[in-house]
């Protein structure tokens, strides 16, 4: 029909349609014929053929004759091919059939001598010189309007109309409705990505990304341009089933990425192919499986693999085909629906499936259960969804904008051409580099439904087989939405994740099965869990995976699997730069500059925000380049192999798990006398009960934390050893609300622990030179527990186990294994080799080294604190001023918790303590905290008072100080012989007692800091009164507002269950008390961002290489003299500016209504001294 309304526009020129342009329905408007021939969506005038004759002849072409070339195997586009068989001009165009089933190579009519009307928009001219944007928006509407004409019942009435000549006497009312549906649906099939091949090299997609890359996508000769071009040997049209993935990876080996050696390639396929690896390899076991022996080789994790696959992507399809015919009459189908078809029922399948098990396996444990809850997982499969959906699009829009330059820079070439010949047209799947590509290049085969919705295709050609009578609408009312779910750029709702995620985990725990010893069970389940509240009682839904899987998937290490679907990875080339909040880090898949927390304040703060130093301070640490260190990643694995525990490396074998203790029963109606004996007895049962129900839950506890530990390191070792042979890789770094960085990829970075530290170093090597063996030294005697000599001090200790740094070299696993008692033991053995290859070279001077070495702030939070305050006891205590050897802030508070221990341990109680029921509140107190002192004193050292010291500047609270004080003297108990499990009450009010005295102690000792903080939370506390949320601008330019409001739960009915999703968006009102106490450390964390990434920018001005994890910056060994020059030169400008004043001016401003509190008083703290202070950074 399409082609019709073509021919109707090229004889319109001799019929005289004078109907004003605004008044032709939208059919009209598209098609029109533009300069050269060419037809678009623009609104041009109609032109002659006389006037197309001679604007052929100016371009230097015969107007006789048209090279041109299509793929297209629609109706339109064989009824245009129809039209070279015949000799005859309009006449014969307007009786041209509207079919063929086998139109002619379109290279068969190169040269035929006739004279052409203009064309339709499936045949591409590089004469064109229209904008690309309209030739990309015309492949979304053309080749699939005639079939779907048909479809709707439009064909007969607009042949009709033309061959009665009534089209003038058509009203556009008539029309209208047909008009908006054929758009609707044809725009959300994409036919334009299924009817033509995608490029044969992936390269050829990122190219248009780079600068000055335009040129090499399209050849540079007529030539070559029509040998780039020529089609494919054969290609698939939209009335041919979707083909296997296997079939479409036929020379495609999904255990290895791309070997074509180009980087670019690579990076594309490890951002955008994941999934598509993924699908294959399950294919790979459904074919595998066919097989009896094949399939009895199988591990059992690929055999439930193979068993879940196809059950989920059937089931997965049936619930696509019920929404879209409207015959799902589940409840919340109408919301979940659209989203449920945005992706093929194969990659949904790989995505629930993957992504339940990655979700169950390590965030059992997070939050002390077992097994994670219904609404986390179902937001993390629908988010993984969006995800891919995000993906796919961004995809589609760059190749989009890749073939739009290809043709563009065609154009321009044969524009400038001054010999006549003629040129290839360019296929819409055959955009190619000027370089020739390889023989594997050549037969890579691209996934094509992963770009398109192609099954939404197969679905339209059933139901029309089928019949859809009176769901017509409702059917095309289908479609459109799943268009918009596919297309729209609008981030999905947690709604809209909670029901997608719930609708795929309802079919993945009714179709993943696991059979153990016989008895076949749901390899996932869904339990109600009560959890008291203070005024009630409510269930929590808890999604757990079966003991037996877990333990399949962990004999089978499947996080190898899961690490190879990550979505953010590690990259292999430098990211791109950051321009934009939303542009810039990985090539293809589409990152945020801020984890905004879905704050649309601050999304549009960060636009109007001059964000040029921030970005700059990014792309210096993202481009600093790594590689894995494949000695300590061999270490890493054998001690995972031979259940080594050590660092990161939990043990593999789980706690002993008593068995579960039998409640007491007693008769319910027997009434107790409180002195009788027998009562007594029933409640010491009672308690003996309650006790080993909770030493049971805390083992099973501890089981459940190994669990996440175990698979935390196995997708670590699994992604390090993916990226093992790379030369190169690269970090992107975005960052949260405060403006601290972050490497984006989740699992191995240089922000995890010591295991992905351990096996990662830089990319490139320096030599020594004269300070750097020194400084390899004092890092190995750092993670040795003494950093608290001096730096001479540190280098001599390790001259003096030199024997045992060689032992570790030697042999790892001996019994002298001096590197397992480091602190963090595998980045010691990577120092240890690098100061051993040293020695021995013969020159340490000149030995190339790449390990990367760091320089830590001393209790850097209140390194802060005391500068804004110019505190000088506080600078001194924590390092701003010179001192002979370094000051340690942790061990000063620990001596004054020791002693103020010590003397509530020794004091005696002036009252009766025998009958504790009868002492009133206060000498209860007094009594608990006499006991608590006598449990704990002697056991008091640096370590335990550590992590509260370190935390109090950043806004620890008592609870979260209890709990890090008990986990050290858990561990300090344990070592002395004690059963902590039996001493549950005891050790409570002994780590409570002990933070309370460790904060009291930390007040009295940093009063500079006290006061500052205090200002900035009494601040905080004014804002949010006034009903608004704390911001500020960093002094690197962030602006930061502190999310924090209160939560408003709601319900969601979803397929499974109604769960409860909590809001927390800027409609609500502020969450007063978090607003105020978080501010304090938000600020500081904002300040020291701001050092960091001052450094960062610093140490690039002077061509030095840098990385840095908050408060510890990293350089190459022998640049570390002049990293530490620039940290401290960085830090003293940052606090030369009145940083709190510059605050409270910037709140005035901002906040008219509030009456702030005067500054605190400034200390007299000399900050140029920061710059001779040795042992600021160490």
């Amino acid at each position: 029909m399409h082609s019709r309304l073509r021919c109707l526009a090229s004889q319109s020129q001799n019929r005289s349609l004078t109907r004003p342009r605004n008044q032709f329905p939208n059919h009209f408007r598209k098609f029109k014929p533009t300069q050269g021939g060419r037809l678009a969506s623009s609104s041009h005038s109609f032109q002659s053929s006389a006037t197309v004759r001679q604007q052929s002849r100016r371009r230097g072409r015969p107007a006789s004759t048209y090279n041109f070339h299509t793929t297209f195997k629609s109706p339109q586009s064989t009824a245009i091919s129809s039209l070279l068989d015949s000799t005859d001009g309009d006449d014969d165009i307007a009786n041209a059939p509207e079919s063929h089933p086998h139109p002619p190579s379109p290279s068969n009519h190169n040269d035929l001598p006739i004279d052409l009307p203009p064309l339709p928009e499936d045949i591409f001219y590089t004469s064109n010189s229209e904008s690309p944007v309209d030739v990309c928006d015309d492949l979304d509407n053309d080749p699939f309007s005639s079939h779907l004409d048909r479809e709707l019942g439009l064909d007969s009435k607009w042949d009709r109309a033309f061959d009665q000549g009534e089209i003038d006497d058509f009203t556009i009312d008539e029309i209208q409705d047909d008009v908006d549906d054929l758009e609707d649906i044809e725009e959300l099939v994409m036919i334009s990505e299924e009817s033509y091949e995608m490029p044969t090299d992936p390269i050829s997609m990122t190219k248009p990304l780079q600068e000055d890359s335009a040129a090499s996508i399209v050849p540079a000769t007529p030539e070559q341009r029509h040998s780039a071009i020529s089609p494919p040997s054969s290609s698939r049209t939209f009335e041919d089933s979707p083909i296997s993935v296997m079939e479409m990876l036929r020379n495609f080996d999904p255990d290895r990425p791309p070997t074509s050696g180009n980087a670019e390639e690579l990076q594309l396929w490890l951002e955008c192919f994941a999934q598509r690896e993924a699908v294959t390899r399950h294919q790979q076991l459904v074919e595998k499986a066919r097989d009896r022996k094949a399939f009895d080789s199988m591990s059992l994790m690929q055999r439930h693999i193979v068993q879940w696959f196809q059950g989920l992507r059937d089931a997965i399809e049936v619930r696509q085909k019920e929404y879209i015919s409207n015959t799902d009459k589940r409840r919340a189908s109408t919301r979940y629906g659209p989203f449920l078809c945005s992706l093929h029922p194969e990659k949904m399948a790989v995505i629930v499936s993957q992504e339940a098990i990655t979700q169950a396996l390590t965030c059992c444990g997070r939050d002390g259960s077992n097994g994670i809850t219904l609404v986390k997982m179902a937001l993390a499969i629908g988010r993984a969804v969006e995800t891919e959906v995000v993906s796919q699009r961004r995809i589609k829009e760059r190749y989009r904008n890749a073939y739009s330059s290809a043709l563009e820079q065609a154009d321009t070439a044969d524009d400038d051409n001054d010999d006549k010949q003629e040129v290839g047209d360019a296929d819409v799947g055959e955009v190619t580099s000027d370089k020739e590509p390889s023989e594997g290049d050549k037969e890579f085969p691209v996934d094509r439904w992963a770009f398109s919705a192609s099954h939404l295709k197969l679905f339209w050609d059933d139901l029309k087989r089928l019949g859809m009578g009176k769901n017509k609408r409702s059917v095309q009312y289908a479609m459109r939405r799943a268009k918009q779910a596919m297309n729209s750029k609008d981030t999905w709702t947690d709604d809209d994740l909670t029901q997608v995620g719930a609708a795929l985990l309802s079919i993945l725990i009714e179709k993943a099965k696991i059979n153990d010893f016989g008895k076949v069970e749901p390899a996932f389940r869904v339990e109600k869990r009560w959890k008291h509240g203070t005024n009630s009682r409510k269930s929590i839904s808890y999604v757990t995976i079966h003991d037996r899987l877990y333990k399949i998937f962990l004999e089978d290490e499947y996080m190898s699997w899961a690490a190879n679907t990550t979505r953010h990875l590690p990259m292999i080339v430098p990211p791109s730069k950051w321009t934009e909040p939303k542009k810039g880090g990985y090539r293809w898949l589409e990152v945020n500059l801020m984890r905004t927390h879905g704050s649309n304040v601050q999304k549009e703060a960060l636009e109007q925000a001059d964000l040029t130093s921030v970005c700059d301070g990014l792309d210096i640490l993202g481009k600093t380049a790594w590689r894995i260190n494949k000695e300590i990643l061999e270490v890493g694995q054998r001690c995972w192999r031979e259940n080594i525990a050590i660092g990161d490396i939990p043990s593999r074998t789980d706690f002993e798990l008593p068995p579960e203790p039998v409640r007491p029963t007693f008769a319910s109606e027997e009434i107790y006398d409180k002195l009788d004996a027998d009562h007594q007895r029933r409640i010491a049962m009672m308690k003996e009960y309650r006790d080993s129900i909770a030493k049971r839950q805390r083992i099973h506890q501890k089981n459940m934390d190994l669990r996440s530990l175990r698979c935390s390191a196995m997708l670590k070792l699994n992604q390090a050893n993916k990226f093992k042979d790379m030369e190169r890789i690269y970090f992107p770094y975005n960052l949260d609300f405060r403006g601290r960085a972050y490497p984006i990829p989740p699992h191995l970075s240089n922000v995890g622990s010591d295991l992905c530290r351990g096996v990662l170093t830089f990319a490139d090597a320096k030599p020594l030179g004269k300070r750097g063996l020194f400084w390899l030294k004092v890092h190995l005697a750092n993670f040795a527990g003494k950093d608290k000599m001096s730096f001479e001090a540190r280098a001599e200790y390790i001259d003096n186990n030199m024997d045992n740094v060689r032992a570790s070299v030697s042999d790892p696993f001996s019994d002298n294994a001096w590197w397992m008692t480091l602190d963090d033991p595998f980045q010691g053995l990577a120092t240890c080799h690098e100061i051993v290859r040293a020695i021995d070279s013969g020159d340490p001077e000149s030995y190339e080294c790449c390990l990367p070495v760091h320089m830590d702030g001393s209790c850097n939070g209140l390194q802060h604190y005391a500068a804004l305050g110019r505190d000088t006891v506080g600078g001194k205590a924590v390092n701003l001023l010179e001192s002979d050897g370094p000051q340690d802030v942790y061990v000063g508070v620990m001596h004054e918790v020791i002693r103020r221990v010590a003397e509530e341990a020794a004091r005696e109680l002036d009252f009766d303590t025998s009958d504790p029921d009868s002492l009133n509140s206060k000498e209860r107190k007094a009594l608990k905290y006499n006991k608590a002192a006598k449990l704990v004193n002697g056991l008091i050292d640096r370590g335990v008072v550590k992590r509260t010291v370190m935390t109090s500047v950043y806004g620890v609270t008592y609870v979260g100080a209890r709990q890090q004080i008990q986990e050290k003297i858990e561990q300090k108990l344990e070592e002395k012989g004690f059963d902590v499990d039996e001493m549950d009450r005891e050790l409570f009010a002994a780590a409570g007692y002990l933070a309370t005295v460790t904060m009291d102690v930390m007040g009295d000792l940093f009063q500079g800091a006290k006061r500052t903080k205090t200002w900035l939370a009494d601040c905080a506390r004014l804002i949010s009164r006034e009903g608004h949320p704390v911001a500020w601008i960093s002094p690197i330019g962030v602006p930061a507002i502190q999310p924090y409001r209160q939560r408003r739960p709601r319900t969601v009915v979803t397929v499974m269950q109604s769960v409860t999703v909590v809001d927390e968006n800027d409609d609500l009102q502020v969450h007063t008390s978090r607003q105020c106490t978080a501010f304090p450390p938000n600020y500081v964390h904002s300040l020291d961002s701001s050092h960091m990434l001052m450094t960062a920018m610093e140490m690039d001005r002077r061509g030095l290489a840098f990385s840095a994890v908050h408060d510890s910056f990293w350089t190459h060994a022998c640049d570390v003299d002049e990293m530490n020059e620039a940290l401290r030169d960085c830090f003293v400008e940052l606090y030369s500016k009145p940083l709190l004043k510059d605050l409270k001016e910037s709140w005035e401003l901002r906040y008219p209504d509030v009456e702030f509190p005067p500054l605190p008083e400034l200390g007299n703290l000399d900050l140029s001294e920061v710059k001779s202070a040795t042992y600021f950074f160490q």
